[in-house]
């Protein structure tokens, strides 16, 4: 009798073992995506450039949907910038705003520091002292709601696909990117 329990306490510790090694592996391996990592474990870079010019209407024709035009005076090397959605597959719909730049080194060498203003926790929030303060309020949301609720930046991240510059709407970084990466995917001609 002593062989058959030690027996079946080894299968349901080896089996229990494995189960963890399972959990560990899954949760390492890209189900969960980071900056570095899209959710199906593919790389996503947060800069990347393209083989083409993209222009609204090419964000346009993978389905977000432009909201407002924001003038872009004040923002160094920027052509246009825009308000917009896009609903990812098995989501709420999530605004994204695009910058739009002549070339992917204008979208980098001009582009960057507005993006790092504009998202993340630190987020410039006021427009007295934001370097570009048009759009300022859509970058913010109030979470907690009524008298207490509190401001937040809209934008975790920000994205560079060539000459775009793509501000993701989400809570922190990680979120943010891991919402932009099949948008930027569909922008890249690859599908969601």
């Amino acid at each position: 009798m002593p062989n058959k329990v030690n027996s079946v306490k080894g299968v349901f510790g080896k089996s229990l073992f494995l189960l963890a090694i399972f959990v560990v592996a899954a949760t390492t391996s890209g189900c969960g995506s980071g900056p570095g990592g899209a959710a199906n474990g593919a790389v996503f870079e947060k800069v990347s450039d393209t083989d083409r010019i993209l222009s609204i209407e090419d964000v346009e024709a993978v389905g977000w949907k432009r909201g407002k035009e924001y003038d872009v005076e004040g923002l160094t090397g920027a052509v246009a910038a825009y308000l917009g959605f896009w609903t990812p597959p098995g989501l709420e719909s999530l605004n994204y705003e695009i910058r739009v730049y002549p070339t992917h080194q204008a979208a980098v060498e001009q582009g960057t520091r507005f993006a790092e203003e504009a998202t993340g926790e630190s987020a410039v929030l006021d427009a007295e002292d934001a370097q570009w303060p048009i759009g300022v309020r859509d970058r913010r949301v109030i979470v907690g709601g009524g008298s207490r609720g509190s401001q937040n930046p809209r934008y975790g991240d920000y994205v560079i696909l060539g000459n775009l510059v793509i501000l993701c709407e989400g809570r922190t970084s990680e979120h943010s990117i891991e919402r932009c990466a099949p948008f930027v995917t569909l922008l890249r001609g690859k599908g969601a």
